[in-house]
């Protein structure tokens, strides 16, 4: 049997993370949690996840940094093959916002989106074929766009 799956959960949240944290442990993979972006960060460079689970909204300030911190992912040689899985309940809170990841998945470079609360049974099922994916399909992107 391989070494398993490592994953990386970036959510301010305590509660969320640990409803995922708890979900994917459940499957045996292996879960490292960081409450901010920047640790966040720091923690995929250090560790290599697999996978990294970004939230959209972060802090007090409600604004959804976690857009800016995919982009930096995506920037960043020694992260960007990483998968990105967004977790967002900006439609729920700014229902106004009007982000759709049919729409706008394509302006961003992240692999997949899921809605907060995420159901386990979805979580399970993305984080699975993330891993079958293996690479992120914008492993290259800031070589597209420079």
């Amino acid at each position: 049997m391989g070494t398993k799956a490592q994953i990386l959960i970036i959510e301010d949240d305590v509660d969320t993370s640990e409803a995922m944290k708890l979900t994917l442990e459940s499957q045996d993979y292996t879960v490292l949690t960081a409450d901010n972006p920047r640790d966040g960060i720091e923690k995929a460079r250090a560790e290599k996840p697999d996978i990294i689970i970004l939230d959209v909204m972060f802090g007090r300030t409600e604004k959804a940094v976690g857009f800016d911190y995919a982009i930096e992912i995506k920037k960043d040689k020694t992260l960007a093959q990483i998968p990105i899985l967004m977790v967002t309940a900006v439609n729920i809170r700014y229902p106004n916002f009007g982000f759709s990841p049919q729409a706008d998945g394509d302006y961003l470079p992240v692999d997949e989106f899921i809605n907060k609360p995420a159901a386990p049974d979805d979580l399970i099922s993305k984080v699975k074929s993330l891993l079958k994916q293996k690479t992120s399909k914008w492993a290259n992107w800031i070589d597209e766009i420079e």
